[in-house]
C-alpha cells in the first residue's frame, strides 16, 4: 500500500469528483486535514445527497490523473495482508536460521513465541476482515438484484412505447456500467479473500516450531525401527565330570 498523501498533491482535487477503485463516483472533495508535515489525515466529501463523509487519508490514492477512494474493507485487506506476509517470512527466516544453528535455543524460543502471538492477533483480524468481505459480496448481489430488476423495468417500458430510444439508451448505459462496477468489485473481493486464506493456511504449516518437528522425527525413526530378531538362546554348558579318586599304590621296603 502506497504512502499517504501530501495537501500539496491533494490540493488539485479540492471541488473535483473522487471515485472509487471499480469506477463509481464516491463525491466531491470538500476539504483535507492535514498533519504538520503536510501528510493527509482525512478528508470531507460531499456526497450526492450533499451529506458530507470523512474518509481517512489512507484510503486515498491518485491513480491515472484522479482521487481515487478505497473502499474500507480495501484498506483493511491491505493492512492486514502486508503484516501477516511479513510476520510469516519473519518465522520461516528464524526456522531456518535455527535449523542452521545459526542462532542460540534460548534466543530463538523467545523470539518465536512473539511472532506466534503476533500471528494469532493477525488471525484475528483476517476472521473479521473475510466477515467484511462476506457482508459486502451480499450487499452487492443484493444490489445486482435491484439493478436487473430495473433493467427488465426499462426494456418492457421502453418496447411498450413509453420511453424514447434516447432515454432508454442513456438510462441502460448507467444500469448496466453500475453492474460492471459491482463486477470489478467483486471480483476484487474473492481474490483479496483467496489470499488471506491461503495466509492462514501458511500460517497453520508454521504452527510447529522446527525444533518439536525434529523431535517428533526422531521419535518415529526410534519407533519405526524393525524389532531386533529375538536371539537363540545359548548351548546348555556341560556339566563338569564328577572328581574321580586318585589311585595310591603302596611300595613295600
Amino acid at each position: 500500500m502506497a504512502g499517504r498523501l501530501t495537501i500539496d498533491t491533494l490540493q488539485e482535487f479540492i471541488g473535483e469528483n473522487v471515485f472509487d477503485p471499480y469506477g463509481r463516483v464516491v463525491g466531491r472533495l470538500v476539504s483535507p486535514d492535514s498533519d504538520v508535515d503536510g501528510t493527509i489525515l482525512s478528508v470531507a466529501i460531499e456526497d450526492e445527497q450533499k451529506k458530507i463523509k470523512f474518509v481517512d487519508g489512507r484510503a486515498l490514492h491518485v491513480e491515472e490523473g484522479r482521487l481515487v477512494a478505497w473502499p474500507e474493507w480495501k484498506v483493511t485487506a491491505a493492512e492486514v495482508i502486508a503484516n501477516y506476509q511479513r510476520a510469516l517470512k519473519r518465522i520461516r527466516g528464524l526456522d531456518e536460521m535455527y535449523s542452521r544453528n545459526e542462532v542460540p535455543g534460548a534466543i530463538y524460543h523467545e523470539m518465536r513465541k512473539r511472532l506466534s502471538v503476533k500471528i494469532e492477533e493477525l488471525k484475528g483480524k483476517a476472521r473479521k476482515l473475510k466477515n467484511m468481505i462476506t457482508d459486502r459480496m451480499r450487499e452487492i448481489e443484493d444490489e445486482n438484484l435491484g439493478l436487473d430488476r430495473a433493467i427488465a423495468n426499462l426494456k418492457m417500458s421502453y418496447l411498450a412505447g413509453e420511453l424514447s430510444e434516447k432515454a432508454y439508451k442513456a438510462a441502460i448505459e448507467m444500469l448496466r456500467s453500475a453492474k460492471d462496477s459491482n463486477a470489478r468489485e467483486l471480483e476484487d473481493l474473492k481474490a483479496t479473500k483467496t489470499k488471506i486464506e491461503a495466509l492462514e493456511s501458511g500460517a497453520i504449516a508454521l504452527a510447529k516450531p522446527k525444533h518439536e518437528e525434529k523431535s517428533h522425527h526422531y521419535e518415529e525413526k526410534k519407533t519405526s525401527q524393525p524389532a531386533a530378531a529375538p536371539q537363540k538362546p545359548a548351548a546348555p554348558v556341560a556339566a563338569p565330570e564328577a572328581i574321580q579318586p586318585i589311585p595310591v599304590k603302596l611300595i613295600e621296603g
